[in-house]
C-alpha cells in the first residue's frame, strides 16, 4: 500500500483528545463499501479490475471534529497476500464520507 497524506494524517491525529464524545456511534461510521470505494479512489487503484477480490472493513473510528472521523481499516486486497491495516481520515457526514488521507501501518 502506498502511503498517502502522511503529513495530513499526523497533523489531524495529534490533537485528538480521549473522551466519550470522541467515540462516534457505529451507525455513523463509513460503511465497508464506502471505505472500500474511497480507498480505491484515493489510492488510484482500478476497482473494476481488483474490486471483486478485495474486501475492506472498518474496525474502529474516532471523531476528530463535527465533519471529520479517523478510522482504522482492515483490507484484504486481491493482489497482496494477507491482511493490511490502514489508518484513514474521512470528511463529510454519515451518509456520504470522503476519504481525505490514508496510510498503511
Amino acid at each position: 500500500l502506498p502511503s498517502i497524506g502522511l503529513g495530513e494524517i499526523s497533523q489531524v491525529l495529534l490533537p485528538i483528545v480521549k473522551g466519550p464524545d470522541r467515540i462516534p456511534d457505529k451507525a455513523t461510521w463509513p460503511t465497508s463499501e464506502q471505505a472500500k470505494s474511497e480507498l480505491f479512489r484515493i489510492s488510484k487503484w482500478d476497482i473494476s479490475k481488483h474490486g471483486d477480490g478485495s474486501t475492506v472493513s472498518v474496525r474502529r473510528c474516532i471523531r476528530i471534529d463535527e465533519y471529520s472521523i479517523a478510522c482504522e481499516l482492515s483490507a484484504h486486497l486481491g493482489w497482496i497476500e494477507g491482511e493490511k491495516f490502514v489508518e484513514s481520515v474521512f470528511e463529510g457526514a454519515s451518509d456520504r464520507w470522503t476519504m481525505v488521507a490514508a496510510k498503511n501501518r
